[in-house]
């Protein structure tokens, strides 16, 4: 928990002027605050009683501290000052603290944002997108939220509680030990209780962050829930989940329970204490009515800071919590990064190299073994296999979301570990077979492969892929909007999407993650046609799951297992049989019939 101190210390160093101002406003209001009983001990010695007023009253103004009436009035105008001067303070320091609350938040959810982006796609497949957002979300909040409570109730009642104490030991140390001994039993209470609430919380947050991500699974997976009818088994499972949610929560609640009461008792003991003690010595005569008012005053004005700081134990529990899921995320840490001194190549020439390349995802269960092939400028390399073989993880490892665990992939000679990540992303394209699409105009999503890309930008590139008509055959053609995650359109249209991004990124090493899985045969034959065109003065890498689709290639590579089995021609692999006879056996062909290109 210190690191996290520490961490959130330097967060919160984004709101710093808004902070420090606040910080003052509320040192003024605890000030104000250990000011606001002395005018009613003065009502009543001095006024009621008839006592004669303190000397600095009566040189501050002989004649109102001569005059009962008069220094009623005055002590009424203190008062009231007091009163005002407490509300201004309080409107200032909740003003600024929410101010630095959100500028807090702010900044944290930008900084998880961009970790998030950072980290690999393996470490988002193996975590659920509600259960991120959850921590993006709701555990951000939870900061302002701890801000806003620590600076607009502990730190001023903090203040007022030390100048309360210090007041009350300069008048009468005996009764105000008295008043003190209290503190601890509460102190430890209060401290008890804590760790067992944060506990307790712990658990709810992350029965909460199951029970969103199981909602956003079940509602992306909408249609195959519908049409396999199993609506009630999801609503058991959420059910269930949400039980689970509502266990922790209740414990959690009860406990919090528990702490009021605990605190309320022991404040009634002491406060009982004191005023028998207190009345024993008025009656004495050692200490005088006004004074006895102001000690419980003082009394009161203890328990109210003492019940904030218990208040504010659940949400600093919630803070604690959430602290420790958003540093979870930021322990995680990408196995890919840019050099310490990257080497920037003055330009790209699209020629790619893996040199004995390879893999695990798990120690001992190599996915790659012994990988070797170029990519040429002008060249179209078709890789196939069966499922699993290792062709995604070649793609991967191209485009530098991942390392080789042994080899090297090289670009233009330079190991791509050399190289900046924006450089290799910028240079090396990859469409995947199910190629995401974002909330926006259909335009807009192509000119996602270029940043500064214009309108006219994305349409040239449709046009040179070989899609223009069936983006324009949309309802609104290029400015159709396309809803999140591309539910609008069918498959053969996102890909032809996908297809004039990919162009219009102008990569000098395309890879492709078959690019014609989802397309009717007159679309597919266009952009056999747009790839031939691509793939002219760039390198082609296409990952083949549909054999028919790989033919035309200049180089046929045929993964098993990890290795490269075969490599050739798709004639000189038929004469020569083996696995790749067998995966067209496998799929039903035995004679590929040429794709013509428009």
């Amino acid at each position: 928990m210190t690191a996290d101190r520490w961490w959130l210390a330097r967060l919160l160093f984004t709101g710093r002027q808004q902070i420090i101002l606040a910080g003052l406003a509320m040192l003024g209001r605890a000030g104000v605050l250990v000011l606001v009983p002395w005018p009613l001990k003065y009502v009543v010695n001095c006024v009621i009683l008839g006592r004669h007023p303190p000397h600095w009253m009566v040189s501050l103004s002989p004649a109102i501290a001569s005059e009962r009436i008069a220094l009623l009035n005055f002590l009424a105008v203190v008062m009231l000052a007091l009163a005002a001067a407490d509300a201004a303070l309080d409107y200032c320091g909740n003003r600024l603290f929410l101010s630095a609350g959100q500028r807090t938040v702010y900044a944290l959810r930008r900084q998880v944002f961009n970790h998030l982006l950072s980290l690999p796609i393996a470490y988002h497949r193996h975590r659920r997108g509600g259960e991120l957002m959850s921590r993006l979300t709701e555990d951000a909040g939870q900061i302002q939220d701890v801000i806003v409570v620590a600076g607009t109730s502990l730190f001023p009642h903090v203040l007022t509680l030390a100048g309360i104490v210090g007041v009350m030991l300069l008048i009468d140390w005996r009764y105000a030990c008295l008043v003190i001994a209290i503190l601890p039993m509460l102190g430890f209470i209060n401290y008890r209780w804590s760790h067992l609430l944060r506990a307790h919380l712990r658990r709810t947050r992350g029965r909460e962050g199951e029970l969103w991500g199981l909602a956003q699974e079940v509602l992306a997976a909408l249609p195959l829930v519908q049409t396999s009818g199993r609506e009630p088994h999801e609503q058991r499972r959420f059910a269930l989940q949400g039980l689970s949610s509502l266990r922790a929560a209740l414990a959690a609640t009860r406990t919090q329970a528990q702490l009021r009461p605990l605190i309320d008792v022991l404040i009634a003991t002491g406060t009982t204490a004191v005023i028998w003690y207190g009345a024993m010595r008025a009656l004495s005569g050692s200490l005088t009515p006004g004074d006895l008012l102001l000690f419980l005053a003082y009394l009161r004005g203890l328990v109210t800071p003492v019940r904030q700081i218990t208040k504010a134990a659940p949400q600093l529990g919630r803070c604690a919590v959430a602290l420790e899921r958003i540093r979870e995320v930021f322990d995680e840490r990408s196995p890919v990064c840019d050099p310490p001194h990257p080497v920037v190549p003055v330009r790209c020439l699209g020629r790619m190299e893996f040199r004995g390349v390879g893999f695990a995802y798990k120690p001992g269960v190599a996915a790659l073994a012994d990988v070797a092939f170029t990519l040429a400028p002008g060249r179209r390399v078709a890789l196939v296999g069966p499922t699993g073989a290792g062709k995604t993880t070649i793609a991967m490892l191209a485009i530098r979301m991942a390392d080789p665990g042994s080899g090297q992939v090289l670009l233009d000679g330079e190991d791509l570990r050399r190289l900046p990540l924006r450089y290799v992303r910028r240079h090396v394209a990859l469409m995947l077979q199910d190629s995401p699409l974002l909330h926006g105009t259909v335009w807009e999503n192509i000119a996602y492969g270029r940043p500064g890309a214009r309108r006219a930008d994305a349409i040239e590139a449709a046009i040179a892929a070989g899609v223009d008509d069936v983006i324009r055959a949309l309802p609104d053609g290029y400015d159709t909007r396309v809803a999140e995650r591309g539910g609008s359109l069918s498959g053969g249209q996102r890909q032809c999407i996908a297809i004039a991004r990919v162009t219009l990124a102008d990569a000098r090493v395309v890879i492709l993650d078959e690019p014609s899985s989802a397309l009717d045969a007159t679309t597919e034959r266009r952009i056999a046609g747009a790839l031939r065109r691509l793939g002219q003065d760039r390198a082609l890498l296409v990952i083949a799951h549909r054999l028919a689709t790989i033919r035309d290639a200049d180089e046929i590579i045929v993964l098993a297992h990890g290795r490269i089995a075969q490599v050739g021609s798709h004639h000189a692999l038929l004469r020569n049989g083996g696995i790749y006879g067998s995966l067209l056996r496998d799929h039903g062909v035995e004679a590929l019939p040429q794709v013509a290109a428009e």
